[in-house]
């Protein structure tokens, strides 16, 4: 009794008789809508990647541990990100931006020489300044003979790596000559009882070639400064005469690390001018020892070579340290202990003494790269390596902004990868440009879509308490954040559940310059929005226009930017599995019966729907022959029509009083 999963098995061309079962998956899979709660914020921090979306961060705190702190400075990650928890958002994904310029901070960690040598550089993981505060310890460790290293990031747990011993660290070599071959090593076994093995590689390198004796020849065409290049990564520079090599300086000895030396006369397998019919006789001696695992429990270690061939045998003087193994446990981590440093890279110095175990070492020299840092910055730029905005691409986020970004010539692409990506971007004009002047910037941008959200240029005023000072910030800052913790069938316009939160004013409000109705409508009519004191749900700071930069009116609400986007990305994200399936009813149903299980999910969370006709179904589906002509299917198509009503925004409540002594009420 075999049993298949379906699509596994030919039932047309069966042959044995028995019973087969298949196993059949469920008919519908029903599907959940993607989140529409991620806003991505692209602007500076002094903690983190540059140019990469940090994903699953929750609230400001974490925002924080990942880019610095919150700092009175432009285009600040922190403190978008304080002002986005005081608006309820929940879902982060932050894009660190630099100008370039920005380094990591550093530590050199030392013996206890008279004059100290840095047996070990740890570099902070991230560049800013976050990292020059990170300090790093070694002590006695539990065990004897042993050291324990810990790194500390204030506010975090410290790193420990503890009963790190000492083990093969280095070695002097001494070339020899002659070598035909590779020498097999065979390094000491540790004096501790309970030590690991340590194990490494030797190389030979050319020490000298020429063109003489052993059918060697000089060959033509050269001159002098000339270079050849040779097998296993040699290259040498010619000395000429008449065209005929008369020296070879060795530039680069090259590395061969194992087998034989290939056989003399050698001929190049390059040369960087034009001469030709050069064969060369190399000299070969010992060359480069690598460590492969440093082991541990040694006080000291010897090297053994065997075989080679050499004329002169060379030989290996070993030396034995910690810091090999400290290097690799921060880099590395401890098997079955801890995981490598999340604050520290470490690189391997010079020393092959005790470290120091009073020394507490402070990391410094890191800066943010922030002062370059432009609007065109924040855009970025796309392809196979990406930055600003765009390292946003298939991130998650579903609202974007670009911090503190101020200038028009950035809209254009915000809209393009808005519509591309589902990005629902926000961005205001530069401080202080009034409504006539942010429509005649919209207008001249030539950004006219439902994927970019233009503001005012009437900036907010932001009560910054780690720092003590009160901070203008784009308004795009606090809409952004609104959009992004609302549900997608919602509008922020005169939102007062609950209303938007964390700014003390804006440039208007603070003058007592309140916004007339002709305003506001001019602001409506010229696709844009704008936050001001006071609204119909009351003195509150509000949205008061919920509008897109489209100028179609049909697709100009917020609502729509948010519900298409939700409605296009969770069907692009369900059914993913359906090209490559064989096109039958029973695929086709499924399709149908998934789409439409969803959108009555959402009807019955008041999300769609006619609300003249709430009995009836506001979508339907349609895969069938009517909408997939034979001549489409023979050609691999399946067509989906889907048509959704959306539940409208009440821009304009009008009620109509007709009262007086006169007036006869008919109860209704």
């Amino acid at each position: 009794m075999p049993v298949y999963q379906a699509g596994s098995l030919n039932t047309t061309a069966l042959q044995a008789p028995d019973l087969y079962v298949i196993i059949q998956p469920p008919g519908v899979a029903y599907i959940n809508g993607v989140a529409t709660d991620g806003l991505g914020l692209v602007g500076v921090g002094s903690w983190g990647p540059v140019n990469v979306p940090i994903m699953g961060v929750g609230n400001s705190p974490q925002a924080q541990q990942m880019v610095g702190p919150v700092t009175n400075r432009l285009r600040d990650l922190a403190t978008a990100t304080a002002i986005g928890d005081l608006n309820n958002v929940q879902n982060y994904i932050l894009v660190r931006v630099s100008d370039g310029s920005d380094t990591a901070a550093s530590a050199a960690l030392k013996d206890t020489a008279g004059t100290p040598i840095t047996g070990m550089t740890l570099t902070a993981i991230y560049t800013g300044i976050v990292g020059n505060g990170i300090t790093a310890s070694i002590v006695a460790g539990t065990a004897a003979n042993t050291y324990r290293l810990q790194i500390q990031r204030s506010g975090f747990t410290p790193e420990v790596f503890d009963n790190l011993s000492q083990g093969v660290s280095g070695g002097a070599v001494t070339p020899g000559t002659g070598y035909t071959s590779v020498p097999a090593l065979t390094l000491s076994a540790p004096q501790a009882s309970n030590g690991v093995q340590a194990t490494g590689t030797i190389s030979l390198k050319a020490l000298s070639a020429a063109v003489t004796g052993g059918g060697a020849s000089g060959g033509t065409g050269y001159v002098t400064n000339d270079t050849i290049t040779l097998p296993n990564g040699i290259l040498l520079t010619v000395t000429a005469s008449a065209g005929v090599i008369t020296a070879l300086a060795v530039t680069n000895a090259g590395s061969l690390t194992g087998g034989s030396i290939p056989t003399n006369p050698v001929a190049p397998s390059s040369t960087s001018g034009v001469g030709t019919g050069a064969l060369v006789n190399l000299v070969y001696g010992l060359g480069a020892f690598t460590v492969t695992n440093p082991g541990s429990g040694y006080t000291s270690a010897t090297a053994t070579l065997t075989g080679g061939g050499a004329g002169t045998p060379g030989s290996l003087a070993l030396t034995t340290s910690v810091w090999l193994n400290m290097v690799n446990a921060v880099n590395n981590g401890l098997s079955g202990l801890r995981g490598p440093s999340q604050n520290a890279i470490a690189t391997i110095g010079t020393s092959s003494s005790a470290p120091n175990l009073t020394a507490t070492y402070t990391m410094s020299g890191g800066t943010d790269g922030v002062a370059g840092v432009t609007d065109n910055t924040l855009q970025g730029a796309d392809g196979l390596t990406r930055s600003g905005m765009y390292a946003l691409r298939k991130s998650g986020a579903q609202v974007g902004n670009l911090i503190d970004c101020q200038s028009p010539i950035t809209w254009g692409a915000q809209l393009a990868l808005g519509l591309q990506e589902g990005i629902y971007f926000h961005s205001a004009n530069p401080p202080g440009t009034s409504i006539t002047t942010s429509a005649a910037n919209l207008a001249s941008a030539g950004v006219d879509g439902y994927g970019f959200a233009c503001l005012v240029g009437d900036w907010c005023y932001f009560n910054d308490t780690v720092n003590g000072v009160q901070r203008m910030v784009s308004p795009a800052t606090y809409s952004s954040a609104k959009q992004a913790s609302t549900s997608p069938e919602q509008s922020i316009l005169n939102a007062d559940n609950p209303p938007l939160a964390g700014i003390i004013g804006t440039q208007r409000s603070l003058q007592n310059n309140a916004y007339s109705d002709t305003e506001i409508a001019l602001a409506a009519t010229s696709r844009l929005e704008v936050i001001t004191l006071g609204a119909p749900a009351g003195s509150i700071f509000a949205a008061r226009t919920g509008r897109n930069a489209s100028s179609n009116s049909g697709t100009n609400g917020d609502n729509y930017t948010r519900m298409t986007n939700y409605i296009a990305f969770t069907i692009a994200s369900a059914f993913g599995y359906v090209p490559g399936k064989v096109q039958t009813i029973n695929l086709r149903r499924n399709v149908k019966g998934a789409m439409d299980a969803f959108f009555a999910n959402l009807q019955i969370n008041n999300m769609i729907g006619n609300v003249n006709a709430p009995t009836q179904p506001g979508w339907s589906v349609q895969i069938n022959a009517a909408n997939n002509p034979f001549s489409q299917v023979a050609l691999g198509y399946m067509v989906a029509n889907v048509m959704v009503t959306y539940l409208s925004i009440v821009r304009y409540f009008l009620v109509n009083i007709e009262g007086g002594q006169t007036v006869t009420v008919t109860p209704l």
